[in-house]
């Protein structure tokens, strides 16, 4: 509130109650004064004068309540209000709640100067007799109470706007700090205000009248005036009062009409120290627990529904483990049934395994033996592996010397080969003399004719002797062939016999490590000899235990079936658990959505 509102409200303030005072209460008690006092014009002109007087001397204190009231309103404004703590804030508050009781004592005091000094300024004029100055001691009861009772309610009225801002509503205020003036001595206030002040003026002109001390006859005009003005008074007085109500009524049915909309985010403004008014502080107070039920209702039950929707997705998991555990305990009762079968065929087994073992301890002994003796058939072998060896070895140097033969004949051949083709030569060449031995002869005649059958016999043993060279040259081809060819089969008969000295060398070896193995196979067959004594022993043990366990797994199978039993009984709590977390899902939901009816 800025300075400028602050004298603005309290100049409205005091003309209001200025206006009760001078224009209603003033006219009223002056008119009774007239009318009960019989009061001629002058005396009239002169009552009047002397209350203008009185009046305007008593506007001392409506200034003092100004200036009081100026001060008060001046710690609303921006730069004193940030200044007050809250405790100081909390005591503005209050005092502007009390001021309309304060100013209760303002309008007293104002009277109370008032009307004694209206009756003295009177005496300036004429001297009152005691039935002109008696009316003004009945003044306090016509006047006070209406009065009063205006002043209150215009004050708390004007007030009210202050106490409905921004600034002032939502300040805490104790139950213990407020001026309680509830709303039954407001009423028997108003209601008995109204009620005495035509008791005391028509009574009062009443007994005047029946004691003879007064015509009324002769005050008509006053007394008429005095009921009018008595009406007004009277009027205003019921009118403020119901103002008051119906304010606090309509702020409170504003905050109804808003809480049913689901608007929880209102402050009603306490306006007045009745019991609507403090109403309203317990409205505020229970709104504002409503207010965090509401939001805690909205988070729980947000969680609630989360939680509901995680529990039904664990039921539902739940459930499902729950089925698949009850298919494996039937699988593990018929398993442990198998199991116990299993043990019983064992135990079985057991007992005839004894039996078996002593009979693989003789095959064992029988074992060794025959290993004795293919160790010695190995050794034998041996020897004569060695001595095809030193044969094969034999063999290689004897086709070695065939091979150098081979070599010396091929050398041999190719010797004869150039001596055939020196002997062709000399055919060819005895062919040409034997021609040219011809060709001379025929020149000859006669003479050469001898000449020429030794040319031609010549010729014919020339070709003879080139016919007998192709076949020497073809004949020692052929032995050149037959030659290289017994060479390949000597080279592959020295490879055979290597590969057959080398494979005798390998055979040798191998019956080494052959002869090895059956000596560690002898050492072996001894270990497992003991280890079949050690197997016949376990054999005994096993044959107990399998009992033992016989009899264990038939307590373990019946233990399975209770499990199955109880895994069904569970399954069944779980299916319904699912159908209430199901359930419990949909109730949170729905109580999710009334809840966020309200805004928070």
């Amino acid at each position: 509130m800025t300075r400028g509102e602050s004298r603005k409200l309290r100049w409205r303030l005091t003309l209001g109650l200025e206006l009760l005072t001078s224009v209603l209460a003033v006219p009223l008690a002056v008119l009774f004064i007239i009318a009960a006092g019989a009061y001629d014009f002058n005396k009239a002109i002169a009552l009047i004068g002397a209350s203008t007087v009185s009046l305007t001397t008593s506007y001392f204190f409506p200034t003092l309540r100004f200036l009081y009231l100026g001060k008060l309103l001046s710690n609303l404004e921006p730069n004193n209000w940030e200044k007050l703590n809250t405790k100081g804030k909390v005591e503005v508050k209050k005092k502007l709640l009390d001021f309309p009781l304060l100013n209760t004592g303002f309008y007293i005091v104002q009277w109370s100067y008032g009307i004694p000094t209206a009756w003295k300024i009177m005496h300036f004029f004429f001297i009152p007799e005691f039935f002109e100055s008696a009316p003004f001691l009945l003044l306090p009861l016509i006047i006070y109470p209406t009065l009063g009772i205006s002043h209150f309610f215009l004050t708390e009225s004007v007030l009210s706007e202050v106490l409905e801002s921004d600034k002032l509503n939502g300040l805490p205020l104790e139950e213990k700090d407020i001026r309680k003036v509830s709303i039954f001595v407001r009423i028997i206030s108003t209601i008995a205000s109204i009620a005495l002040l035509p008791v005391v003026i028509f009574g009062y002109l009443l007994v005047e009248e029946t004691s003879g001390w007064l015509k009324l006859g002769d005050v008509t005009l006053a007394l008429s005036l005095t009921i009018l003005f008595m009406v007004i008074t009277l009027t205003i007085s019921s009118y403020l009062l119901a103002s008051s109500i119906r304010r606090n009524s309509k702020n409170m049915m504003n905050a109804f009409v808003e809480m049913s909309q689901g608007e929880l985010d209102i402050l009603l403004p306490m306006v007045s120290t009745d019991e609507l008014g403090r109403s309203s502080k317990m409205l505020n107070d229970f709104v504002k627990r409503l207010r965090i039920v509401v939001k805690t209702v909205i988070k729980e039950s947000e969680k609630l529904s989360q939680s509901s929707k995680v529990l039904e997705e664990r039921t539902k998991d739940l459930s499902i483990k729950m089925q698949e555990q009850a298919a494996s305990t039937e699988q593990m009762s018929s398993g442990v049934e198998e199991i116990a079968a299993s043990i019983q065929s064992t135990s079985s087994r057991a007992e005839s395994q004894s039996d078996t073992v002593e009979q693989a301890s003789a095959s064992l002994a029988e074992l060794e033996d025959r290993i004795r003796n293919v160790h010695t058939s190995l050794m034998d072998t041996k020897n004569d592996a060695e001595r095809m060896r030193l044969e094969t070895s034999n063999g290689e140097s004897a086709l070695q010397s065939t091979r150098d033969a081979m070599a010396e004949i091929e050398s041999n051949t190719a010797k004869m080969e150039a001596s055939v083709n020196v002997i062709h030569e000399i055919t060819d060449r005895i062919g040409l003399l034997s021609l040219n031995a011809a060709i001379e002869a025929a020149r000859a005649g006669e003479a050469g004719k001898g000449f020429a059958v030794v040319a031609q016999e010549i010729s014919k043993l020339g070709e003879q002797t080139q016919e007998n060279a192709k076949r020497i040259r073809t004949t020692l081809a052929e032995a050149v062939k037959a030659t290289n060819s017994g060479r390949e089969v000597l080279g592959n008969t020295e490879v055979a016999f290597r590969r057959i000295g080398d494979t005798a060398q390998n055979t040798s070896e191998r019956i080494l490590q052959v002869s090895s193995l059956s000596e560690s196979q002898l050492v072996a067959s001894a270990q497992v000899k003991n280890a079949f004594s050690e197997l016949i022993r376990s054999a005994e043990e096993i044959r107990n235990h399998t009992k033992e366990q016989s009899q264990t797994s038939l307590e373990f199978s019946k233990t399975i079936g209770s499990i199955s039993e109880a895994t069904e009984f569970l399954n069944g709590i779980v299916n319904d658990i699912d159908s209430l977390a199901e359930k419990l899902a949909n109730q949170a939901s729905s109580l999710k959505k009334e809840v966020e009816f309200f805004k928070t």
